[in-house]
């Protein structure tokens, strides 16, 4: 009979032990790269954009404006919707520099759209309220944000409405902007979703939002927000049949 020799048996499962380890170790670290950058920016973003497209079909679709009258006698709710678009576009900048998603085709396209909408003026699309060119759009965002030592280190955040509410009170810490005192006017004199002048801008930002909340929830795998959504209905009957052209 013959015996072959197995001391090469130990270096060579000594080798593939440390090879094995390192993968998975290097697996479990990208796990939880993922779970940070999610906590980080993924999370927060969705929360912006679910706010803002409930915010807007409340207002367009439900009639919302009566009930927000009637929540906040002051006209609160006028600074607070500003507020929930002005966070949605911080949390926009951020994930498309720091997040999963900095190249994904599908997400910039939907962002783009909003962008659009918000940023667009042309035949019934005359500038006014929540018309934010994209330059706007970009400082009003990098206005509300902030960063802060969290739990996993460096953070970012944005301030909270009340903080924000004394920002656009104060003239010596909110630049002029027609297009944010034009946006409040509308929504305090406002009694129904007709007399909201620009909403057709917010009903296309928000048919744009729910297809970008759909198709993110996918890709992730979950669902903070179990309500089915709805689009605004509105668009079909505002949306101009002449192309719209940016205007920067």
């Amino acid at each position: 009979m013959i015996i072959f020799p197995t001391t090469w048996l130990v270096p060579a499962a000594t080798a593939a032990w440390a090879v094995w380890t390192w993968a998975h170790e290097q697996s479990l670290e990208r796990e939880r790269e993922r779970a940070r950058v999610t906590a980080l920016y993924v999370n927060p973003f969705l929360s912006a954009c679910e706010d803002l497209q409930s915010r807007i079909y409340k207002i367009i679709e439900l009639e919302g404006v009566a009930k927000l009258r009637e929540r906040y006698p002051d006209g609160a709710y006028a600074e607070e919707t500003l507020y929930l678009i002005v966070r949605f576009f911080g949390w926009l900048a951020a994930v498309s520099r720091y997040g999963p998603y900095t190249q994904d085709a599908v997400l910039i396209r939907y962002s783009a759209a909003i962008r659009r909408a918000f940023a667009t003026s042309n035949g019934d699309r005359k500038v006014g309220p929540f018309n934010f060119f994209p330059a706007e759009q970009k400082a009003l965002g990098k206005m509300v944000m902030h960063s802060m030592e969290g739990e996993y280190g460096h953070e970012m955040d944005t301030m909270s409405f009340y903080e924000f509410r004394d920002v656009i009170e104060s003239p010596y810490r909110m630049p002029e902007s027609s297009a944010v005192a034009q946006t409040l006017e509308t929504l305090r004199t406002a009694r129904r979703a007709k007399d909201v002048d620009g909403r057709e801008r917010l009903a296309e930002a928000q048919n744009h939002l729910v297809d970008l909340l759909n198709y993110l929830e996918r890709k992730e795998g979950y669902s903070y927000f179990p309500a089915k959504r709805k689009k605004c209905s509105s668009l079909s009957q505002v949306k101009s049949a002449r192309p719209v052209r940016s205007v920067a």
